[in-house]
């Protein structure tokens, strides 16, 4: 009995959370935590919201521009900061530019830039990385794991919504 109870529970347990605006739904009860990173020339506070599920770790982050007009930069920043963490090389030759954001609490159905990197370790790891912009505040909806299957991505960006 206690091996088929085993058997039917999930090893992910998808649940909705919300970071100042982004809902996502997370495999795992999520961790907050906030502090001050630096992006550019600017120093700019980070709010976080991930967990760890089967080996994969679950993030959704966001900073919040003071300067409109500094939004792109800081955008660029953050996602070339985050692929020389990861030690990746970009998906492509062309300019990055950031996917646009649909008005309202939409479904938006993203696909993330899939990515090989590296972790601190030396170890191969595989992220699925989404950033998205809406009025001053930037989003990072990321994934990390060894190797990732659609199974553990696919709810999490085909569900996200800004409200």
């Amino acid at each position: 009995m206690a091996a088929l109870t085993m058997a039917c529970t999930p090893a992910l347990n998808w649940r909705e959370v919300s970071l100042n605006g982004m809902v996502a739904l997370l495999p795992c009860k999520p961790d907050r935590a906030e502090r001050v990173i630096p992006l550019g020339a600017m120093e700019v506070p980070l709010q976080m919201s991930g967990c760890e599920a089967s080996g994969v770790l679950y993030a959704i982050s966001r900073v919040q521009v003071q300067d409109a007009a500094r939004l792109l930069a800081v955008h660029q920043d953050w996602r070339k900061a985050t692929l020389a963490a990861m030690q990746a090389a970009t998906a492509s030759t062309q300019p990055y530019k950031p996917p646009a954001t649909p008005a309202g609490p939409t479904k938006m159905g993203l696909r993330p830039e899939e990515f090989d990197g590296k972790r601190p370790d030396g170890s191969a790891v595989q992220a699925q990385i989404l950033w998205l912009a809406k009025g001053k505040d930037i989003y990072q909806i990321a994934v990390y794991g060894s190797k990732l299957q659609p199974e553990m991505t696919e709810l999490l960006f085909s569900e996200l919504s800004l409200r």
